[in-house]
């Protein structure tokens, strides 16, 4: 077995695998021989060699063993290494290192306030036997100032580091529900464009089927017109679908409302829309809100086309204490309240609530058809530009 092996072994036996720095703690060992070599070098009786390599050996156990207790364990090794460094003290002055390690590891105490209180603690009681058993002043004056130091920084470090942390991990969360928003926008645009696309291809193909089923030449002129425009549709679909997909879809409440004038057109439902109180050059919402509003006009349309059996569709956008008011009256055949909750009407939901704005459908009663209202807060200016 190769040395490096052993190392690696020995290793895996002293420290965690889930260091954030892996060697430091072999790192921060480089002071200790401050604390027993003097010991070595300048005294003679054997009992202190004997008690200074006792001390050390229980210090490294301590030490090592830090790494592996959870933080709110910490504080027993603390006190243990402080008591260490307190019989230590009447032997030899350099126990003021094993009082440097123990205020090191006040870093690893939560929370902050506690951590420094214990920092604090320390210095207290190195000042407190120094005073009553008159150490000299080569011991706690080292002592006070560089656990001071030391435990101080490495405090600062650790908040630092956990600072960190927390803004990584806040960032990958922002990430996620970035993610997941950008999922349902997409989600949701798809189906509002595919629903629409698919129930006028299938409308227009049922209408060019039974034409060409009839076999005249004007009816069968008027399915090739049909099936003309089927290509042209689901051309501009396709167009529609990139856009989605790579986020640039652009619409606006004009263009979808001339959209719609087509559409209902070429199924025969009569279709007029109307402004009051409003120009509808500059209606008075910000880019966003006309685009999300544009794409719930084209999920209603949709919704009027695969259910409502209706002939006649009325829209009109006013101006309404401070708020854009869409309003869409069919004269179909409407639905139960409790069927108005399906994928569709919730998207429509969804979208217009995160633009604090307010959805309101009334069907059955004194109503004929069903009457969608969708309001929205007006802005005073495009933020866009």
């Amino acid at each position: 077995m190769s040395f490096l092996n052993i190392f690696r072994k020995i290793d895996s036996w002293l420290l965690p695998r889930n260091l954030n720095e892996q060697f430091s703690p072999y790192v921060w060992l480089i002071y200790l021989p401050l604390f027993f070599v003097p010991v070595i070098i300048f005294h003679q009786e054997p009992m202190d060699l004997v008690w200074t390599l006792l001390a050390t050996m229980a210090f490294l156990g301590l030490y090592f063993h830090a790494y592996w207790v959870k933080s709110q364990d910490v504080i027993y090794h603390i006190v243990t290494i402080l008591l260490i460094a307190t019989l230590t003290a009447f032997v030899t002055a350099t126990a003021c290192t094993l009082f440097i390690y123990a205020g090191a590891f006040c870093s690893r105490l939560k929370p902050l306030k506690y951590a420094v209180a214990v920092l604090i603690g320390l210095l207290l009681w190195i000042t407190a036997i120094s005073w009553i058993f008159d150490f000299e002043s080569y011991f706690y004056m080292p002592a006070l100032i560089f656990t001071l130091i030391v435990g101080g920084l490495n405090i600062y470090q650790y908040a630092l580091h956990q600072n960190k942390q927390e803004l990584i991990l806040s960032r990958k969360e922002t990430q996620r529900l970035a993610q997941v928003a950008e999922r349902e926008r997409i989600a949701r645009d798809l189906h509002d464009l595919i629903g629409h696309t698919f129930s006028v291809i299938t409308l227009k193909a049922d209408l060019a089927g039974r034409l060409m089923d009839k076999g005249q030449d004007t009816d069968l002129e008027k399915a090739r017109t049909e099936i003309k425009q089927l290509e042209e549709i689901s051309r501009d679909a396709l167009s529609q679908v990139r856009e989605v997909v790579s986020g640039y879809r652009t619409s606006d409440l004009l263009s979808e409302l001339g959209n719609a004038k087509n559409v209902f057109g070429s199924v025969d439902i009569q279709f007029q829309y109307q402004f009051e109180n409003i120009d509808e050059q500059q209606i008075g919402l910000d880019s966003a809100s006309n685009k999300e509003l544009a794409i719930v006009l084209r999920e209603l349309v949709t919704n009027i086309i695969k259910h409502a059996k209706a002939t006649q569709v009325t829209v009109i956008i006013k101006h309404e204490d401070g708020k854009i008011v869409l309003a869409m009256q069919d004269d179909g055949q409407g639905f139960e309240n409790a069927l108005h909750k399906g994928f569709g009407i919730k998207g429509i939901e969804e979208r217009i609530q995160k633009l604090k704005g307010f959805v309101n459908i009334k069907t059955g009663g004194e109503y004929s058809g069903t009457l969608s209202e969708i309001s929205l807060p007006m802005t005073t200016r495009d933020p866009s530009l």
